[in-house]
């Protein structure tokens, strides 16, 4: 059987905390449906989205713990069918977020016929579960609306970073990330338009 077009079972406002870095084995002890790879789909009902989160990582252990840490049961309640992509670079070269997205994106096409495509910094952790992690059929969609480091506000009209959720049809004809983009910052903002 389908769930509920809203997830039965939000809890709404989330408290987040940073002041203990949670061990890999404690993540995974208190999700044990979430199989190897980071997949995970509801046991006891056919899920209504597919979401894939594809996140790029580089020298960020203790943000990805917290991460992991929070964002499996968010994404748990929400009665998704999911995979979490953690695309590391590695090296000491400069950092390149939209090339990594494009890898990310291309191996979870490969994986499963995903509904929505969550572009996600690994540094964001939503605060509200009624923030579902579903894509808009018709348009893309920025969600890190209202971050605490900008003080819950856009930092400039046209921002569309940190975390985006496009269809793969919508992420096909932007033709992914611009490769060129080395770094921090701008990707994300060519993208938009």
């Amino acid at each position: 059987s389908l769930p509920p077009s809203h997830p039965p079972s939000p809890v709404g406002p989330l408290t987040i905390q940073f002041d203990l870095v949670p061990p890999l084995a404690v993540i995974a002890a208190r999700n044990p449906l979430v199989q190897a790879g980071g997949f995970y789909s509801p046991p006891n009902c056919a899920p209504r989205y597919r979401t894939a989160v594809i996140v790029p990582h580089r020298n960020r252990e203790t943000h990805l713990r917290h991460f992991l840490y929070y964002l499996h049961p968010f994404l748990q309640r929400q009665l998704l069918q999911y995979g979490i992509y953690i695309v590391h670079q590695a090296g000491n070269q400069t950092f390149n977020r939209a090339k990594l997205l494009n890898v990310g994106v291309k191996e979870a096409l490969r994986d499963e016929e995903w509904d929505c495509l969550f572009l996600h910094d690994i540094d964001l952790i939503p605060e509200n579960d009624h923030n579902l992690y579903v894509c808009d059929p018709d348009n893309p969609k920025h969600v890190s609306i209202a971050m605490n480091k900008f003080g819950y506000r856009l930092p400039y009209k046209t921002y569309f970073g940190g975390v985006s959720a496009v269809t793969p049809e919508h992420y096909l004809q932007m033709n992914g990330f611009p490769n060129e983009y080395w770094g921090w910052g701008g990707e994300d903002d060519d993208i938009a338009t």
